[in-house]
């Protein structure tokens, strides 16, 4: 939940509270005001019904006018009060009960609650006696409409202020704190942007004490995480530039080392073969193996040269070869899956190395997706960006396959191959991100600097 709804919610909530509290603080004093009405009231039935026994006592009045009840009927009642005088049996002698205000009127639900959780306990009840003798009950009551009534007049201004005041104060509350927590809008921009690793990002100081020391803290650590960063992009470009460097003179040795021997032994084979026809004819069959021999390895040795370093690469650049790698894989396709390159801008003024890392995420990439994606299509875009900081390149690997890559050993996101593409990426001080589309299939998406630091 946003926060400032949570803190407005509960501000609400608190001052409701305080509502209830006050309405629970009105009923109380409503209900003890009845009560004790009906009690004085009861008292003052009794001691002039207890009156009228000492007279009839004395002689000086006739059991028959008792209860002398024309006295009681003077009195000044509460509206909706009663006053009744019970015999043995719980049976009714005399009541009497002033008249109701008709003008007043309360809601039901209210009316309900308060009938049933205060009006039966307001009646007072006095048990008339005489020298022993039980002469009756008075009972004093408040019609429950009549109280709920008084209470409702009290409560519902306190209402009506109450809700005003909760409604200004929730108002006032909002947009105290939306001033207050903007710095914290600005932090987690600084947040977002930081995991999608701009570094570059610096918060402002802030008025309040702590969203300022939040800023110390979260320039100081963009600053160490720049640093790290850019010794960890250095130390992995010196790493695969030297590797790339090393199969480079790996492959030339081999070319000129290795492969001169073996053609050199496949031409010999065959001037063995041509002189065998002629004097030795049962030699032949052992210097056309000879010969096969030399071939095949030489065919082997050709795919391990363009496994360590591509030799179109230094020949004829970054995009032929590309273009000849994605002819490769529609040949061995056989047309289940059509694969596809495109190019923007001047990419071929790429570093020699830069270039055949370039070439090996597209390499491993496409390799991926031959065996784990069962696409119809995979599209490769490879375009030169330009903007007012740096110019830039960027790679995307697209699919219409399963989507998320599993194999024997693992999901890819873990395999050996992903892993080296994400190096790659780290040495070209780039970025690097791949996973399953939201429209389908699976996409790889690089981009970096056209030239690296310290390169």
């Amino acid at each position: 939940m946003d926060l400032k709804w949570l803190l407005v919610r509960r501000i609400t909530l608190v001052a409701v509270a305080c509502f209830l509290a006050g309405s629970a603080i009105v009923l109380y004093e409503t209900a003890r005001a009845a009560k004790q009405q009906n009690s004085e009231l009861a008292e003052l039935v009794g001691r002039q019904l207890s009156l009228q026994l000492s007279r009839i006592d004395r002689s000086t009045d006739i059991p028959q006018r008792f209860p002398d009840w024309d006295i009681i009927t003077t009195y000044s009642l509460q509206p909706g009060q009663c006053v009744e005088l019970l015999g043995d049996k719980g049976t009714t002698l005399r009541s009497h009960c002033g008249g109701m205000d008709t003008t007043t009127s309360t809601p039901e639900w209210f009316f309900k609650a308060y009938r049933a959780f205060i009006s039966g306990h307001l009646d007072a009840v006095l048990p008339l006696s005489y020298r022993g003798a039980a002469s009756g009950t008075v009972v004093a009551s408040l019609n429950p409409a009549a109280t709920a009534a008084q209470a409702w007049a009290t409560i519902a201004p306190l209402l009506l202020l109450s809700a005003g005041m909760i409604a200004t104060l929730c108002l006032v509350a909002y947009f105290v704190v939306d001033r207050a927590l903007r710095p914290a809008k600005e932090i987690l921009s600084g947040l977002n942007r930081l995991s999608r690793g701009d570094l570059a990002y610096r918060l402002p100081p802030f008025r309040l004490r702590e969203f300022n020391r939040i800023s110390e803290v979260f320039n100081a650590l963009t600053d160490e995480l720049g640093k790290v960063t850019s010794e960890r992009s250095e130390f992995a470009r010196r790493l695969v530039d030297n590797q790339e460097q090393e199969r480079r003179h790996i492959a030339r040795e081999l070319h000129d080392e290795i492969g001169q021997k073996l053609a050199a032994l496949n031409a010999l084979a065959a001037c063995i073969r041509a002189s065998a026809q002629r004097d030795a004819p049962a030699l032949v069959s052992e210097a056309r193996e000879l010969e096969d021999m030399a071939s095949v390895s030489m065919k082997s040795l050709r795919r391990t040269l363009t496994y360590l370093r591509p030799q179109e690469i230094d020949d004829l650049g970054l995009i032929q070869s590309l273009k000849d790698l994605i002819d490769q894989h529609n040949k061995i396709a056989h047309g289940r899956t059509q694969f596809s390159f495109e190019t923007t801008g001047d990419v071929e003024k790429l570093r020699a190395e830069t270039s055949a890392h370039v070439y090996r995420i597209i390499q491993e990439a496409l390799t991926n997706a031959s065996k784990h994606a069962d696409a119809r299509h995979v599209r490769v875009l490879l375009d030169q960006l330009a903007d007012a900081e740096q110019e830039r390149i960027r790679l995307l690997v697209v699919d219409d396959g399963a989507g998320a890559r599993s194999s024997d050993e693992g999901p890819l996101a873990a395999g050996w191959g992903l892993i080296g593409m994400r190096e790659r990426v780290v040495a070209l001080s780039g970025k690097f991100a791949a996973g399953p589309l939201p429209s389908g299939g699976f996409g790889l998406h690089i981009e970096f600097p056209t030239a690296q630091e310290g390169a």
